[in-house]
């Protein structure tokens, strides 16, 4: 009988041990926060509006907010370990979009993408509501995300510490405004978005925005693993520097380093980056 129950023990802790190994191969974790809903106000043309918290931070320094793909649950993001790890590493709160709205909409200019409508007023009350105060803001978005990121971006610059766009099917007009946050436009250079997303990017360096292209090589309209740990570095490299970082510029087709006189002279061709670390993995991951 003894034997028998050690042999149970035995199994039940490869049982667990085993669970454990899956859990973490899929990204997530024995001790993860699960994600906690909050149901927000609904603004015009809008149909859900809830967002996800993630995260055990008590007075978070800035709040890092997951866009999905249109329509998508952003709990399934902020349930992902490797983000609420980098989030209470980083001393941030983690929020994930849920927001939806007819999908008839979107082409017509309307609907959750478009945050001046109402959607980017809705999450910033959240936000407030949520930690108590407002906070700065961290915005990382794909796909449909990425179209109410960019928009949510230069929407609300002033809220901004930084932000990554990666491959919407269509993008509105960067502006030019006193204050304009580092981030990254990305694509995967399989992707048909590819063009429209490019195009975007020399917009927005030819009025001047301190940006960073990044174009994934074989990759099609797909989350990317190596561009969030990217994401991730350039958003703590963000962090740890001063409000307005000097950074670094990089020619966007051969990787060189640029002057300031080079930078003026052929702005498009230009890539900003925060520090020469993060040049380094832009290099690796950046394949034009």
């Amino acid at each position: 009988m003894v034997l028998r129950a050690s042999k149970k023990i035995q199994l039940m802790r490869f049982y667990i041990f085993i669970c454990g190994l899956v859990l973490n191969a899929v990204g997530l974790s024995l001790d993860a926060v699960e994600p906690e809903k909050h149901i927000l106000p609904l603004a015009k043309d809008m149909i859900r509006s809830d967002v996800y918290r993630a995260d055990k931070n008590l007075n978070p320094q800035a709040v890092l907010i997951l866009c999905p793909g249109y329509n998508g649950n952003g709990g399934e993001l902020v349930s992902i370990k490797a983000w609420q790890d980098y989030a209470n590493d980083s001393n941030l709160g983690l929020l994930g979009l849920s927001f939806a709205s007819e999908p008839e909409l979107f082409s017509k200019g309307r609907g959750y993408y478009y945050a001046s409508n109402g959607s980017g007023e809705v999450l910033l009350r959240g936000i407030k509501k949520i930690y108590g105060r407002d906070l700065p803001i961290l915005i990382y978005g794909f796909s449909g995300g990425a179209h109410f990121c960019s928009r949510f971006v230069e929407w609300s610059p002033k809220r901004i510490k930084t932000w990554c766009a990666y491959s919407a099917g269509w993008w509105d007009e960067p502006l030019i405004s006193q204050v304009m946050p580092p981030g990254i436009v990305a694509c995967g250079n399989e992707d048909e978005r590819y063009g429209a997303t490019l195009t975007y990017f020399l917009k927005g360096r030819a009025a001047g925005k301190p940006w960073t292209w990044v174009s994934l090589p074989k990759t099609g309209h797909s989350p990317s693993d190596k561009l969030d740990e990217f994401v991730r570095s350039y958003f703590t490299a963000i962090l740890k520097s001063s409000l307005s970082p000097k950074g670094l510029w990089k020619d966007c087709g051969t990787k060189v380093r640029l002057t300031p006189v080079q930078v003026k002279q052929y702005p498009t061709l230009a890539v900003w980056l925060p520090t020469e670390d993060i040049g380094t993995k832009w290099e690796a991951i950046h394949h034009p």
